[in-house]
């Protein structure tokens, strides 16, 4: 395979210095193993590990090396020791999550990605919201996303159908593929979607069918450990420890990740911006230009609500996505005291809830 066929391109070969550089290896991180990388030239796959100049020169975890990279590696061949990394060359995209905890820390899941697939199984563990969350995710990120919908075998046309026109409704111009890896019932066109050269990356919660799908896409029942799904919530543990870059049969590559527990905001202009464009749309027509959209009188989108234009789950989870994203970015002391605040503003976001109920009856 050529570097090439593996995503290489002019952007990043644009990024060397012919001459300082030229007798170093480009390559691709496709795997992390507790701190260390295993990186591929397209022909060979070696161990490397950053320089301790690189390591120390780095601001934070987000200038290491994770799966998707281009990196510039010396003694790439060499038998008497490791590979070394001397630099990660710039990305496209980065994946990207907050630490779990409170703190604002992030964590890098992978880079280089064309594509975000995001996985949502039908059934005990559908959550809407969530979906939502994860689509915030990969708009912060320049990824394109796209909704998989898998486990359609555990409902009837009637209750996909459902499923479906909410999500379109609460998404708009999102593509949505329904499928499911027991039946096997629309998985071809899922299979289509994974084009030669092009990375791609399934994200969703432990459970949803991402390895399975793997699995199915290479062929090979067997080839990635899974595990059984917890009946009671339809919630699965991780079969996927680390993260690596595999490639498909047709020449696609796609990132394994493990299955997130915990989304942070990263930049509400953006993220949030993409995925609640038409509440920002409507927000322009506010009286007021600071306006919070809660209890705020000459409020668009809150008359939206009101009027119907708006669904009010959609409003309600925007509203506590924006919020939660400031929280995120507030310094540790500003916390402890938002905390209290941040408490008193759901109540007051259930009772504006409860209000709008009322208003419609």
């Amino acid at each position: 395979m050529t570097l090439e066929e593996f995503g290489y391109s002019n952007w990043y070969a644009g990024q060397i210095d012919s001459e300082a550089e030229g007798n170093l290896t480009v390559a691709r991180v496709t795997a992390i193993h507790k701190g260390e990388c295993e990186v591929s030239d397209g022909e060979a796959t070696h161990p490397a590990k950053m320089t301790g100049r690189m390591r120390h020169q780095a601001k934070s975890k987000l200038d290491y090396p994770t799966v998707g990279d281009w990196v510039l590696v010396k003694d790439f061949e060499s038998e008497e020791r490791i590979g070394r990394i001397t630099r990660v060359l710039d990305r496209q995209s980065e994946l990207k999550r907050k630490s779990a905890g409170r703190t604002t820390r992030y964590q890098l899941i992978a880079a280089n990605i064309d594509t975000a697939f995001i996985m949502q199984a039908l059934g005990p563990g559908y959550n809407l919201k969530r979906l939502e969350r994860y689509l915030v995710m990969v708009n912060e990120s320049g990824i394109e996303p796209v909704v998989l919908l898998s486990k359609t075998d555990l409902l009837s046309p009637e209750e996909l159908g459902f499923c479906m026109a909410e999500i379109e409704e609460r998404m708009p111009g999102v593509q949505i593929f329904p499928f499911s890896n027991h039946d096997k019932e629309g998985l071809e066109p899922v299979m289509d979607l994974f084009e030669p050269t092009k990375t791609y990356c399934i994200i969703g919660i432990s459970g949803v069918g991402k390895t399975t799908l793997l699995n199915n896409l290479l062929g090979e029942e067997d080839y990635l450990f899974t595990l059984p799904v917890r009946e009671s919530d339809g919630k699965g543990v991780h079969s996927t420890t680390w993260r690596e870059l595999i490639t498909l049969e047709n020449g696609a590559h796609v990132v394994d990740t493990p299955g997130m527990r915990e989304l942070g905001n990263l930049d509400v202009d953006e993220g949030i911006g993409e995925t609640f464009d038409d509440i920002l749309q409507l927000a322009a027509q506010c009286k007021f230009n600071d306006c919070s959209h809660v209890n705020t009188k000459g409020c668009a989108v809150i008359h939206a609500v009101e009027t119907g234009a708006l669904s009010e789950a959609r409003y309600t989870n925007y509203v506590r996505l924006i919020k939660e994203a400031a929280f995120h970015e507030q310094s540790a002391l500003e916390k402890r005291d938002q905390d209290r605040k941040l408490s008193r503003f759901y109540r007051s976001t259930q009772s504006q809830s409860r209000k709008l109920k009322g208003d419609g009856s």
